[in-house]
């Protein structure tokens, strides 16, 4: 005897501020394929807040998000412990840290918590080590990279 194993397309998509209405509406149709008793497509979409407004004209699409989740940012101590992490998977295994408190409380002050800017702060702070052979991040360094970026964008 033959047991049909029952199978869900789960289709997951990065960067879900970039799809447009038009695409919204050919994900919220393929939505409504079903047999009698299962969904044959399921949908994750992992989006930025940009998405929001998108999905407002696009109807029934939102009727169908069954679970929405919405990561607030980090706060001072995840911070550090987002950075110390990153450090420690690029294989940095050294007992002291890279970056002073006081870099790590300045990159959560100028980041207000959100890991992208984290991130970008970091990598910037990393080549400014390379660049001018220093072994530490300090308060004074982010200081200098945010105002540098502050002057660029400025221009």
């Amino acid at each position: 005897r033959c047991i049909e194993e029952k199978k869900t397309v789960v289709l997951v998509i990065d960067e879900g501020q970039k799809l447009s209405a038009e695409n919204l509406e050919i994900l919220r149709t393929l939505l409504n394929y079903e047999t009698n008793d299962q969904k044959l497509l399921q949908l994750v979409i992992f989006a930025q807040l940009e998405l929001l407004p998108v999905l407002e004209p696009v109807r029934n699409f939102t009727d169908r998000i069954t679970f929405k989740q919405r990561l607030q940012p980090l706060d001072a101590y995840e911070t550090g412990q987002m950075i110390e992490f990153r450090l420690r998977k690029a294989g940095y295994n050294a007992p002291e840290s890279l970056f002073s408190p006081g870099a790590v409380k300045s990159i959560y002050e100028n980041t207000r918590g959100y890991p992208r800017q984290i991130a970008r702060l970091c990598h910037n702070a990393l080549e400014w080590l390379i660049m001018h052979d220093a072994t530490l991040v300090s308060e004074d360094i982010i200081e200098k990279i945010i105002q540098r970026e502050n002057n660029w964008n400025a221009a």
